[in-house]
């Protein structure tokens, strides 16, 4: 008596639940291998650049921009110094450029773990004419492992209006 199934059918959907779960850990499996594929990519973007900057005039043109580096890979990067800078270049009324300075950033940082995020900070001045000044451009380069980043923003220049004056007649 003991040999026998509790019901008649109960070995057929005992197998076919053994075979659902072991479908469902293959699947699982297949699923886990695929994640850790793309996240090791080795042509898949690493690192992920971020550049922020303010700009306010005042008889001349001052500002500040915040650098920042994330490691969204699974390996450490090294940031190498020589090719790592920040440009800081200005947009003129008739649409030309020029390249006013170069900030040397991430000196005290050059190992970037999985994870981990680095940012530096710059103030800058630019004296006067900046009457034709319409857009600051701050462009971010990261040299690591031989791969260069770039990433870049526009600020626009906000002048004070003068306040109006009253003439007494």
């Amino acid at each position: 008596m003991l040999d026998s199934p509790l019901h008649p059918a109960a070995s057929f959907w005992l197998d076919v639940f053994d075979k659902a779960i072991k479908l469902g850990a293959v699947f699982i499996g297949g699923l886990w291998t695929f994640w850790n594929y793309r996240k090791s990519r080795t042509y898949e973007q690493k690192l992920e650049l971020e550049v922020v900057g303010t700009v306010f005039a005042r008889g001349s043109l001052y500002g500040d921009v915040k650098c920042v580096v994330r490691n969204i890979g699974a390996a450490q990067h090294t940031v190498q110094q020589e090719g790592t800078f920040c440009e800081l270049s200005v947009v003129r009324k008739d649409l030309s450029e020029d390249s006013i300075e170069l900030f040397r950033v991430f000196l005290m940082n050059d190992k970037i773990e999985p994870g981990e995020a680095i940012n530096d900070i710059q103030y800058w001045k630019i004296a006067p004419p900046i009457a034709n000044i319409l857009w600051v451009k701050l462009t971010l380069r990261v040299v690591s492992n031989g791969v260069e980043w770039f990433s870049t923003c526009l600020v626009r220049v906000e002048r004070e209006e003068p306040e109006p004056t009253l003439e007494v007649v």
